[in-house]
């Protein structure tokens, strides 16, 4: 796992409170993929009723800031088919 997508993990796991190991664990290849653990990772994580847990576009315009301040590209040309590796040379 290169540097830059183990700083995207950090990110994102600290920002929704979720444990970093658990993310990479998940073996995510695109940016969709991401979203979709994230969202996973925090149903799982509900034993009593939250606030109002992140929508599927939060999470993703959350990611897409993440993965665009840490790899330099600029958020319009991140897709969510976009696959982790290629954002991360």
């Amino acid at each position: 796992m290169g540097i830059d997508l183990l700083e995207i993990y950090m990110e994102a796991a600290d920002h929704f409170g979720i444990e970093e190991e658990t993310l990479v664990q998940q073996d995510a290849v695109t940016v969709q993929d991401l979203v979709k653990n994230i969202l996973t990772t925090l149903a799982a994580q509900q034993s009593q009723p939250p606030a109002e847990p992140p929508s599927q576009s939060e999470v993703q315009a959350t990611l897409l800031t993440i993965i665009s301040r840490v790899t330099g590209h600029p958020e319009s040309e991140i897709l969510p088919g976009t696959r982790l590796i290629d954002l991360c040379d």
